[in-house]
């Protein structure tokens, strides 16, 4: 359990997959019934679509009435400006991102910036000016897939600009509880509770059982700290991220 006046969020990414019929969704849920189903059993999602596309002021607003009071959205940053223009030039479709996806209100968490697998350490530079131009009111998490990265130059800029290090699975990436700004954001790559090679269902308890230490770790240290399964597979992501909440309402 978290400590008072904490908040652990846990969620997955996305919502809007066909393969969770008849593990997280009845049968004969419609899928304009998927959010609403989804939010009854969990309080955060991940928007995978605003990394492909940026959704219409009508779709945010549908996402906003559909999920109840309480429910955080964390958005995708866009890949056009991610991994097309790689950070550079981006203020005119960051602020038209923004301004639609400002319309979550209250219920937008903390935005994430996924950075392309070949974004070095040398691009330092680039990051910084593009960290510049993040407004303050938001929160953003950035994930780097590079290991060059595991520098102290990192960690100060990302703190400079309160930036939270996205926490990941990834071999290459330190599991250590590393906490860059006020909230901390994780994220479950792999398939902790099936194998890879032969995708045969495997027990979700012992590969998720040690990071149970360090959400609660993370928990003592921030406000907030926001967690996503992505191994949409077979409806894998919202049993793995079930299986969390029961090992952390259990100690």
């Amino acid at each position: 359990m978290c400590p008072e006046n904490r908040q652990l969020y846990l969620g997955t990414s996305g919502w809007a997959h066909r393969d969770w019929l008849g593990r997280l969704y009845p049968h004969d849920t419609p899928p304009a019934e998927y959010l609403a189903t989804y939010a009854q059993h969990f309080d955060t999602v991940e928007i995978e679509h605003t990394f492909f596309e940026t959704p219409t002021r009508e779709m945010v607003q549908a996402w906003y009435r559909r999920t109840p009071e309480g429910f955080i959205f964390c958005p995708c940053a866009p890949r056009q400006i991610t991994h097309v223009q790689r950070l550079h030039n981006t203020p005119g479709r960051w602020q038209e991102f923004l301004d639609v996806i400002s319309g979550l209100k209250d219920k937008l968490g903390p935005i994430l910036v996924q950075l392309p697998d070949d974004f070095r350490h040398q691009e330092l530079r680039c990051l910084e000016t593009f960290l510049q131009t993040l407004p303050r009111e938001l929160q953003f998490a950035i994930e780097f897939h590079h290991g060059s990265w595991l520098k102290d130059t990192t960690y100060e800029l990302l703190e400079t600009y309160q930036v939270a290090w996205v926490i990941v699975d990834a071999p290459f990436l330190p599991r250590t509880p590393l906490v860059t700004a006020n909230f901390a954001y994780v994220r479950w790559h792999g398939y902790p509770g099936i194998s890879q090679q032969s995708r045969r269902q495997l027990d979700p308890v012992a590969a998720l059982h040690p990071w149970i230490p360090i959400l609660r770790d993370l928990t003592r240290q921030v406000p907030n700290v926001y967690g996503y399964v992505r191994n949409s597979f077979s409806g894998y992501a919202p049993r793995d991220c079930q299986t969390l909440q029961k090992l952390l309402g259990a100690g």
